[in-house]
């Protein structure tokens, strides 16, 4: 049996987002998870914040709502629940549940890293055409836009938060009708956190292709667990 392990920078169990992910598995894989904040109080996570000029990553609150993390102070934490997963878990794989990079990551099983998978794909698929990007937070546009301007990309960066709730679905109408009158040829939604329903406004509102981070995270862990699975006669 093929253990994945998934660690996430907020808490675990994320039960907003591994049911989906879950349902591109074969039955047989067995699922875990290790989160960043479990245990913490509202002090501790407060800790974790980023630093005046730092660009924060978003992490979801079971309690309701998000809060804004320090990918600098949080990476010792990731790397210990990578540890733990391989360690203690028997994991196989593991895959870490945010956009941001983390290479600095050592793990001795195969570690997918959506940091560097998620801009490799996206780039070859909107090379010479006009992306529009949907990030968690507004404090996040200004480093994406940069980030596909090196990759040679034109893009149009826009936020919707994923973690409000109903109005979710509001704030990923306004970022769509942005990247509509913006003339973008494909969109691109790149939290773990934003769900199929945010697609569905997206897609209906610029009646462009919307790729999905969650569902291409999923998709490529199901191909990985699919080299692993015995072949069936």
């Amino acid at each position: 049996m093929t253990t994945i392990g998934f660690a996430t920078i907020a808490e675990a169990p994320r039960d907003d987002v591994i049911p989906d992910i879950r349902a591109l598995l074969p039955p047989d894989v067995r699922v875990v998870e290790r989160g960043n904040l479990n245990g913490l109080t509202h002090e501790e996570i407060a800790a974790l914040a980023p630093e005046p000029g730092e660009v924060g990553i978003v992490a979801r609150l079971r309690e309701g709502g998000e809060t804004l993390l320090s990918h600098r102070k949080i990476l010792p934490r990731m790397q210990r629940l990578v540890d733990e997963l391989v360690r203690d878990e028997g994991a196989d794989l593991v895959v870490i549940l945010c956009g941001a990079d983390w290479s600095a990551l050592e793990s001795p099983v195969p570690l997918v890293n959506p940091g560097r998978l998620f801009p490799a794909v996206i780039a070859s698929l909107a090379y010479g055409r006009r992306l529009g990007v949907i990030k968690p937070s507004p404090g996040q546009v200004a480093k994406e836009v940069e980030r596909y301007r090196a990759l040679g990309i034109e893009a149009v960066v826009t936020s919707a938060s994923p973690y409000t709730g109903e109005e979710r679905l509001a704030l990923a109408r306004r970022a769509a009708e942005q990247l509509r009158d913006a003339g973008c040829d494909l969109v691109w939604m790149t939290c773990i956190g934003m769900d199929e329903a945010m697609r569905e406004v997206v897609a209906e509102v610029t009646g462009k292709p919307v790729v999905l981070a969650r569902s291409l995270l999923g998709r490529i862990v199901a191909e990985l667990v699919a080299a692993r699975q015995p072949a069936r006669v």
